[in-house]
């Protein structure tokens, strides 16, 4: 009777342990229990080469490996896994991104569907079908910039699922009492200054360098000069350089920042992406921000991410710091 009981302990208890490893974080958005797979800017793309020529495929392949922009390197913008329709097991069809080419005489008509988390989550699952390669390949072409948006928009969600569930309450409590906001900041940032206007995390490793700035303006226009004059102001005044004098700014050659109105979350606002440079140094890096009028209509607030990487890949770290400016609400 005892060893029953034992045995009936145990049982409870790994079930539940169980039950708690299997809950997802509130909020977080996405399933644990069944969590897409995949590196940071992989895609799997599935082509028939029975169908499909090897230079129609690298066709396809091109424009979903086009340069990331406002970087100050040539960096693609996805890393390309490539499969045959036998090919494309049930482990890949977990991952995070699937562009799916498909070809049968009986599809009448032809279509590119945009379906989310089909069998995993996180997940944008493309499918492209038709009745022969020519259409296909002109339908791809077609929507290719929607195409290249959904991708790149379900790599940041991906990052802000694991930031959701490593993130630092104290920091984020700070920036809500700071500036009203409210932003997933991960743990591995922490507050390297903080002014009543301002406030600098840093994420510093041996290699490389993150960062996020916040601040405010009471200037409450939104032109690409006036945006650039106060960050350009904030960073003299509050982010010394690796060498006396020095300071980060932004560069406006080849027509940099890139300046485009977009919403995140109903805050309506503009977006920058270009690169910093260092006024008295030649450090520098790519950048990405996101400002607007807050709901008081009292102050301009900027959230701003930017990386310096020397010797290394950008793209990535890029995609971190705008995953969290992008995780504003």
């Amino acid at each position: 009777m005892k060893k029953i009981n034992r045995n009936l302990v145990l049982l409870i208890v790994l079930i539940l342990l169980f039950a708690g490893g299997c809950k997802k974080k509130a909020g977080s958005g996405f399933r644990v229990d069944n969590y897409s797979n995949g590196k940071a800017g992989e895609i799997v793309l599935v082509m028939d080469p029975k169908q499909y020529t090897e230079s129609e495929r690298e066709e396809v392949i091109a424009i979903l490996q086009q340069p990331q922009p406002a970087i100050n390197q040539i960096e693609p913008m996805f890393d390309i896994l490539k499969f045959g329709l036998e090919d494309f097991s049930a482990f890949y069809r977990k991952h995070r991104s699937v562009v799916y080419f498909e070809i049968s005489d009986s599809y009448d008509n032809l279509t590119i569907d945009f379906d989310y988390n089909v069998w995993a989550s996180p997940q944008v699952y493309i499918t492209i079908k038709g009745n022969n390669v020519d259409s296909t390949l002109a339908i791809f072409k077609q929507h290719q910039d929607e195409i290249i948006e959904r991708l790149y928009d379900n790599d940041l969600k991906r990052l802000q699922a694991f930031n959701i569930r490593n993130n630092s309450p104290q920091i984020e409590k700070k920036i809500k009492e700071k500036f009203g906001i409210s932003i997933t900041i991960p743990q591995q940032y922490f507050i390297a200054r903080e002014e009543p206007d301002f406030l600098w995390l840093r994420n510093q490793t041996v290699r490389n360098d993150r960062f996020i700035i916040i601040f405010k303006s009471d200037t409450l226009l939104l032109s690409k000069e006036q945006l650039v004059k106060t960050r350009n102001q904030m960073t003299k005044n509050y982010i010394p350089g690796a060498i006396r004098g020095a300071y980060p700014i932004l560069s406006t050659i080849y027509e940099y920042p890139e300046y485009r109105e977009i919403t995140i979350k109903s805050k309506k606002g503009i977006e920058m992406r270009g690169l910093w440079e260092s006024v008295g140094d030649n450090m520098g890096g790519p950048f990405y921000s996101f400002s607007f009028i807050n709901s008081d209509q009292t102050a301009v607030v900027t959230v701003d991410g930017f990386v310096y990487a020397p010797e290394e890949y950008k793209r990535d770290y890029l995609r971190e710091v705008e995953s969290i400016v992008k995780s504003l609400r």
